[in-house]
């Protein structure tokens, strides 16, 4: 039975998020896996700290497969080995789901001295999420806060609290709804109930008097071009027509809105496959159509720098250009993705699977040549709070992020990867344009609404308006202190288990 219930946890975390889009969900989903760790029959018998690591190593194992299935989509034609992805699964799994089996450990061994297991579990949960977005190997995604991405109207406090909040908020209603079940009848429980309702309640009566209270704030326009191409692109033969398929439709885009230009169009990540400012041919072409439209450029390209000792020093890139100027501007990629755009072990940079070697720039993407200046994250920084928090304290309005997510092919993925900009764009207080090689494409207002989003695996452009952050807000001033008082919590909960319970 114990199984089954950890097994019931993975399942409901899975189906929390896109393209199941059941939210509600991450509201109960870690109720089983509490009552796992209990002693049928005896609810106030613990079992094992082994069994308690199994549990919520089964748990996490379920959800990560699940949730992580579209890793096999990646092209074998970039892999040296074939079927690399199915094994890259399985490891990947296997690391992320020593964070929950962590947790439920650590929660039972409080719960043996005296805490309400429930209640510390589920700051812990949050807890060892913040670790599991952290350092080299940081991979947030799928932490619980993501699964209320696409529901705006119950998370407005993020611009308080951050991401890590909002898991926290939902982690405590499945603590306290285990807590109340453990508990006997007394007038206790009905004291819990009415605190369960408040913290059920009071985070979506804040966001119903936030955007009731919503007024219109200036914004600029910003074209997105969706290029839809595929994979190919790298090799030789197409070059041009990939580059020729991004010119014809900026060209396009300009010409359909010249009454009422761009202030900006965008590219996607790596969208020109060249190195753009050394390789004239293209740079030429692109400063061209620049000039020609008249409107400012951000282009997404890979670079690869000489070097006085030999040898190259590759980035993934964006650069600003302006008509009649050229580029003026540009922003290495910092926060890179492990084993795919570098190999976080210098050991192992012999072993070739077909990864890129990008080195991370030293800089954030603060791009102020316009009027209004912007921020710029490019594919995986957007789904950590970080990189977006520290353009805001930077000065930046406005927030882009490109991205190629062609690599997961026809899956969950691309959504899930387009709605943790929801809560950039909350935690910030400032609208986000995206533009995606093969989708999606869009904008988030700075309430988390998707004001407009293409589809994935089409062509298409669209203009935008993007509105403007005013003051920086508080989760921007202060970062994540809600761990701080995460970790505040489990003492306090410790503590008054071991007074009264």
């Amino acid at each position: 039975m114990r199984i089954l219930l950890a097994i019931a946890t993975g399942v409901l975390l899975a189906i929390s998020f896109p393209r199941f889009y059941f939210g509600w969900a991450a509201t109960f989903a870690l109720i089983p896996l509490l009552f796992a760790l209990e002693q049928p029959g005896n609810r106030s018998s613990l079992v094992s700290l082994k069994v308690a690591f199994r549990l919520g190593y089964l748990a996490g194992l379920v959800f990560f497969l699940l949730l992580l299935y579209w890793i096999t989509f990646l092209p074998q034609e970039n892999l040296t080995i074939p079927y690399a992805m199915f094994p890259a699964l399985l490891l990947m799994t296997l690391y992320l789901s020593l964070y929950p089996a962590v947790t439920a450990l650590t929660s039972v061994w409080l719960a043996r001295r005296g805490a309400p297991l429930g209640l510390v579990f589920a700051c812990l949960w949050t807890l060892f999420e913040a670790v599991r977005g952290s350092g080299m190997f940081g991979f947030p995604w799928g932490s619980l806060g993501y699964a209320l991405a696409p529901y705006p109207h119950l998370i407005q406090f993020a611009s308080y609290s951050g991401i890590w909040g909002v898991s926290l908020w939902l982690a405590l209603i499945s603590g306290m709804v285990h807590f109340y079940l453990s508990l006997p009848w007394s007038s206790k429980k009905v004291g819990l109930l009415v605190a369960m309702m408040v913290v059920l309640t009071i985070p979506y009566a804040h966001s119903r008097v936030v955007l009731s209270a919503r007024q219109p704030r200036a914004a600029v326009r910003v074209g997105l071009v969706q290029p839809n191409i595929g994979n190919n692109k790298w090799q030789k033969a197409v070059r041009d027509s990939v580059v020729t398929v991004l010119l014809e439709q900026t060209k396009q885009l300009a010409d359909e809105n010249i009454n009422h230009p761009p202030d900006l169009i965008l590219w996607p990540e790596t969208a020109i496959p060249a190195r753009l400012p050394r390789e004239a041919f293209y740079r030429f072409r692109v400063e061209d159509v620049v000039t020609q439209t008249n409107v400012p450029l951000l282009a997404g390209f890979p670079d690869g720098e000489p070097l006085s000792e030999g040898g190259y020093r590759f980035t993934n890139s964006a650069g600003l250009f302006l008509p009649n100027q050229g580029m003026v501007n540009r922003y290495d990629k910092r926060h890179l993705v492990p084993f795919s755009e570098f190999f976080p072990l210098p050991v192992l940079n012999r072993l070739d699977f077909g990864q890129s070697n990008f080195s991370s720039g030293d800089k954030p993407g603060v791009i102020d040549n316009l009027s209004q200046p912007f921020g710029v994250l490019i594919c995986f920084e957007s789904i950590f709070p970080g990189p977006a928090r520290e353009l805001s304290r930077e000065g930046v309005r406005y927030l882009v992020n490109l991205t190629n997510d062609q690599w997961f092919g026809d899956s969950a993925a691309p959504t899930q990867h387009f709605y943790m900009n929801v809560l950039r764009a909350i935690e910030n207080r400032m609208g986000l344009a995206r533009a995606a090689n093969t989708g999606i494409s869009g904008v988030i207002d700075p309430y988390g609404i998707v004001r407009e989003r293409s589809t994935t695996f089409i062509q298409a452009r669209m203009l935008v308006p993007v509105e403007l952050g005013r003051e920086l807000t508080f989760y921007a001033r202060y970062g994540d202190w809600i761990l701080w008082v995460t970790g505040g919590l489990v003492f306090v909960f410790w503590g008054l288990g071991r007074r009264y319970l």
